[in-house]
């Protein structure tokens, strides 16, 4: 199956080609928005570093994802400007699930690095010992909040 990107201009003519010719031939043709799959193990460790962040820096993990990640840590990924007919401007910001594991591995390095400027120190995906150490002092302080 063959994945061709609209925006590009040679891909959008390959595309057209393609569709003629399935055309001529008869050829059935399935067309469907693509999106690489991105890991549940991306999703686990983005959730636990907004969790941790969260709890360290004193909101909530609602707070983290919406004001923390998507407006400071990385506005490139996740703002969207769009204009209406009146010629109005407004910001909106995507949704999480429809970043590619690219995407996704440059939020949660990039959120990292802002937690890590703003003096929380979020463990690599790789550190399980330490993941388990934070994950622990969330729940002994989660009976105080």
């Amino acid at each position: 199956m063959a994945r061709y990107n609209l925006a590009d201009p040679r891909d959008y003519l390959k595309a057209l080609d393609y569709i003629n010719y399935a055309k001529e031939n008869g050829i059935e043709v399935e067309l469907k928005k693509y999106s690489p799959p991105r890991s549940g193990q991306q999703n686990r460790f983005l959730y636990f570093c907004l969790a941790y962040f969260a709890h360290c820096y004193g909101c909530t993990e609602a707070e983290a994802k919406e004001v923390y990640l998507k407006r400071f840590a990385c506005p490139q990924l996740f703002e969207l400007h769009l204009t209406d007919a009146r010629g109005r401007s407004a910001t909106y910001y995507r949704s999480t699930a429809d970043l590619s594991k690219e995407e996704m591995s440059m939020a949660i390095r990039n959120f990292r690095a802002y937690a890590s400027i703003n003096g929380v120190e979020i463990p690599d995906a790789n550190d399980q010992l330490s993941i388990r150490i934070c994950e622990q002092e969330m729940q002994q302080t989660q009976n105080y909040r």
